[in-house]
This record gives C-alpha cells, structure tokens and sequence, in this order.
C-alpha cells in the first residue's frame, strides 16, 4: 500500500573500526557466537526510544551475517498489556510488492512475458487508455496509472482519515479496484513521471493469474515464499482476521485529540497484489537474503530490480526502493535497497546490503501519516542508522530524514480530473 516512513540518510561517519561483539544466531542448534558490529545495547535503546516517543509497539530483527539481533518493545494490547514479542505478525503491506516483481521478472526468465509487453495486449479491455502501458511502467510506476485509495476513501483528498474507521473493512474484487482508479484520466504519458500507484500492482496480480491459471496467493507461495523458507508468512485475500499472535494495529485520527482508530481488522483485498502479505521481521529478511543470493532470480533479474529510474529522482526501480547510506562498510555503493510497507496502522521498513549480509527489517505499529510528530521520525532515524551502521545519532543534529514519498500523497498523486 503506502510506504509513510522517515529514513535516516547522513550523519553515518566516522565507523571504521568499531570493536567487534558476539551477537547468538537464533537460526543455529548451537547457538554460537559470531563476530559482528552490531552493538546490541544501543539496539535496544534506540528500539525502546520509539516506543517512549509515541509508538504502543515495535518489533525488528537486524543481521549482520550470520549475526542476528531480533527484539520487541511496547504491548500487543493496550488493554491487555501483553508484550509485543520479535515473532509476533504484521501486515507488512507493500513489502509485498516485491515479491510480486520477483514473480513477474521469473515469468520473465521463463520467455512466458516480456517487459516491454503493454497491458492492453496482454490483458484486453482491462485498461481504457489508448497509451500503452507496459509491464516495465507497472513494475516501476512509471505507468501514469491514477491511485484507487483515493476513491475507496474519497476524505483522504483532504487529509482526512475519517472514511477509513468503517471503511477499512470492506470487500473489493481487483477489477473493481481497478475500475474505480481508471475512471478519471492517466496522471501522465506512460514513461515520462513517476507517481507511485498501487493499482499498478493490482494490474500485475491480475496478469500474473492470467498467465498462469493460478492464483496470484498460489504462485507467491510457490515460487517466493517456499523457496525463500518464509514460513510464517501469510496471503490472505478476504479474511480481515490475523491468523496469529499479533499487536493491534492503529492508526492516529489526526483530530489533535490523541485519538486513534484501532485497523488491526482490515480487509486484505483492499490491499491484494500491492499489499496484502502478513509477515514477521525475520521472514521479510529471509526474503531479501534469497533476492541477493540468487535463490529467486538470475544475477540479470536482480540487477534490473536495482536500476533506478531517473523520473523517481533515483529512488525506484522494479519493485524495490532504494535510500542512500554514507559511511558504511557494509554499503559500500552508498545505497540499501528494500521497500517500505505502511497499511493504515503499521509502519514497515525493510532495506539490505546489495550482498544481502547487512539486513535491517522493523514495524512500527502506527501510522502516523495525519498525525507526524518529530519524535518519531527521530526515533526513527536513530533506529536505523544503530542497525544499519552501527552508529549513535540520538541527540544529533545533522542527520537529515530522506523523502516521505507518501506522505505527500495528493501531490504525487496529482490532482483529480
């Protein structure tokens, strides 16, 4: 879905030898200690710092290697007051996205679809627009495509969330989302802007199952989520229940009152293609490490996932966001790529190393896109430079937060015709 999160760019110097810790490997029978980087004291820190700042939870798990560091902070239930715990699941939301691309560049591979196929050839009648649109243009959003959310949830136009505490849980099919996008004009010539789009990934689930015969659920779990061993991972398409233990999801009203919406229940085919998997911090990594290490796609594939598009200032590929990163051994390139997922109550970062070693992946269960606070954001952005370059930054001042793509949604988006 949207991606509304605030990433620490800079103040990431000076970390050239930094003593080595041993950090246990949850993954191993041994429990082994490694050598790593990664300083476990100021993870937790930084971590429980999100949560004094406002979050009622977060969870993450950050690699270095064969190095791991997983942990939770905050309660499921703030009633209840039970602990968020690192395994516990969240609506990872559009991290989905690239596991959709990883299915569509193996169709690819496999000579069964071409990138530079249109839609209109592929899929007839599916879109009115005499423009081609290419399966390049979707996969990197390019395609000018209008935004169905904003007519699902026509008070978003105002910055109001106000439709979404009913609306949330209501059933749509993926053609109605797509017909209710494409009723108004394209934003622009396919190819010339970028305007993130989840209809575009909705487009792509469609045509992915017409390819196929199978079910977009189905081809997922086969050629991404078996191989990758994501097995906690979930793709439900009507049931707004998360089947297993889980923190309550909540998104700020934006009224100035405090007040929150509690979305935990939230309907997956409003999200289906551009958003709708379940996950936990772990599996999400997992998925990243098996991009890297060739268990998904060719070295070719991967590289055309990593080519930045010009019209999104850099900072978009197929399927995978990238953020640059200054200072780091382990990015040597100055770039991490990953995706960020928000779902209208959880807020997800996910971004590696191109060697896969380095692996950052948390959830913030919040949105705060109608209620930004410089609290969080900080926190943040401390979170993110401890786990990826092993560096303190609370209380700095130079750190800088890069592009919200989303939380200047309307004019990304453009204006409605």
């Amino acid at each position: 879905m949207r991606r509304p999160l605030l990433v620490a760019t800079a103040a990431m110097v000076g970390l050239l030898g930094l003593p080595a810790v041993a950090v246990a490997n949850p993954d191993t029978e041994t429990d082994a200690a490694v050598e790593t980087t990664l300083d476990p004291e100021l993870l937790s820190r930084t971590l429980d710092a999100l949560v004094d700042a406002g979050a009622p939870s977060v969870l993450a798990e950050v690699r270095d290697g064969e190095a791991v560091w997983t942990e939770a902070s905050g309660v499921r239930d703030p009633w209840l007051k039970v602990p968020t715990k690192p395994t516990d699941l969240v609506r990872v939301a559009s991290i989905t996205k690239p596991m959709v691309t990883t299915v569509v560049l193996q169709l690819v591979e496999n000579g069964q679809l071409s990138l530079s196929d249109t839609i209109q050839d592929r899929l007839p009648g599916l879109l009115p627009y005499e423009e081609a649109i290419t399966v390049e243009h979707l996969l990197n959003h390019t395609s000018g495509l209008p935004e169905y959310f904003l007519d699902i949830y026509p008070s978003l136009w105002n910055g109001d969330p106000a439709d979404i505490e009913w609306g949330h849980w209501k059933y749509y099919s993926a053609e109605k989302l797509v017909a209710q996008a494409t009723q108004h004009e394209l934003y622009f010539a396919p190819g010339e802007q970028w305007s993130y789009t989840n209809t575009g990934y909705v487009v792509l689930g469609l045509l992915i199952e017409d390819i196929t015969g199978n079910t977009l659920e189905s081809e997922l779990t086969e050629r991404v989520l078996g191989p990758a061993e994501m097995t906690r991972t979930q793709l439900p398409t009507w049931n707004p229940f998360i089947m297993g233990p889980h923190p309550r999801a909540q998104l700020p009203t934006g009224y100035g009152d405090g007040s929150y919406f509690d979305t935990t229940e939230f309907n997956p085919s409003q999200l289906w293609a551009a958003g709708h998997a379940v996950s936990t911090p772990g599996d999400i990594n997992k998925l990243f490490a098996a991009l890297s290490d060739g268990t998904l796609l060719s070295e070719e594939s991967v590289m055309n996932m990593r080519t930045l598009t010009p019209q999104s200032g850099n900072a978009y590929g197929l399927g995978l966001q990238a953020i640059p990163v200054g200072g780091c051994d382990d990015f040597p390139e100055g770039i991490a790529y990953g995706h960020t997922g928000g779902s209208f109550g959880a807020t997800s970062f996910s971004f590696h190393s191109p060697d896969g070693d380095r692996q950052v992946t948390f959830t913030v269960m919040a949105d705060f896109q109608f209620a930004p606070t410089d609290e969080i954001a900080t926190a943040m952005a401390n979170f993110t430079n401890a786990a990826m370059c092993d560096v303190d930054t609370t209380g700095a001042t130079t750190f800088s937060a890069g592009p919200d793509i989303d939380t200047v949604m309307l004019d990304q988006w453009g204006t409605r015709d």
